[in-house]
């Protein structure tokens, strides 16, 4: 599908990977010529909570794969505070996550913390750039800002441009503003977001990386993930820099 649509790059979910099983998953990307960019794993469980082995190894062996594929970046989001305040959860974070940065550095993976909306509390605590950016400095890992979910945050060009040497990845994708489920993606240009002021924006602030679209829910799966993404590149060649 990638092929058909002209994409040679692609980022893809750890959850997939080991639904799918990694070696499998790393064998087909292997011969299929395409450069993955990152592999993406989301943290459900609770900083007071239980299921913390199972992520930290899904994230371990996430780390193992970009090494074997040849992926720079393994993104990853906070977690969920729990009871926890956003301090202590903080604070357990720096010291759950400790290890597996340690980790990613021996293999040659960079990470990338990444925001989420707040209706996502379940695995992360980190809604705003500038929650991410500073959680990120305290793990000593990157960033990956999702404009998706940070397109309202007050001074956020501000923010970006402040840690523009941490960000890895910029992720995009469009949404209505009255969708109240997740996940509930929008072609870019077909939300309410104005990715096209935002990508511009980014791009003036000297950000040159990886941006990353990412489409997903009902509308997509409605229409069809070719479809969809090819036109969501189509968008991308027209106001990406």
């Amino acid at each position: 599908m990638l092929r058909r649509i002209g994409v040679d790059r692609f980022g893809l979910l750890a959850a997939t990977m080991a639904g799918q099983g990694w070696n499998e998953s790393i064998e087909t990307i292997r011969v299929s010529g395409l450069q993955p960019e990152f592999i993406a794993g989301g943290c459900r469980a609770m900083h007071d909570g239980d299921g913390w082995e199972r992520v930290l190894s899904t994230l371990e062996r996430a780390i193992d794969a970009a090494a074997e594929i040849g992926a720079p970046t393994v993104c990853f989001t906070s977690g969920g505070s729990g009871r926890l305040s956003w301090e202590e959860a903080a604070d357990a974070a720096a010291e759950r996550f400790a290890p597996l940065v340690a980790y990613a550095e021996e293999r040659g993976i960079g990470l990338a913390l990444e925001n989420t909306m707040s209706i996502r509390s379940a695995m992360s605590f980190t809604h705003s750039v500038a929650d991410i950016a500073e959680l990120a400095r305290r793990l000593g890992v990157g960033l990956m800002v999702d404009l998706c979910s940070a397109w309202q945050e007050r001074d956020l060009m501000q923010t970006i441009g402040d840690n523009l040497d941490s960000i890895r990845i910029v992720q995009i994708g469009d949404r209505h503003v009255d969708a109240t489920s997740v996940p509930n993606r929008r072609v870019p240009g077909e939300g309410s977001i104005p990715l096209d002021r935002m990508v511009s924006e980014v791009g003036a602030l000297g950000y040159t990386g990886l941006i990353d679209l990412e489409l997903l829910g009902p509308a997509i799966d409605e229409e069809g993930a070719e479809s969809a993404m090819g036109r969501g590149l189509e968008w991308m060649r027209k106001y990406v820099p």
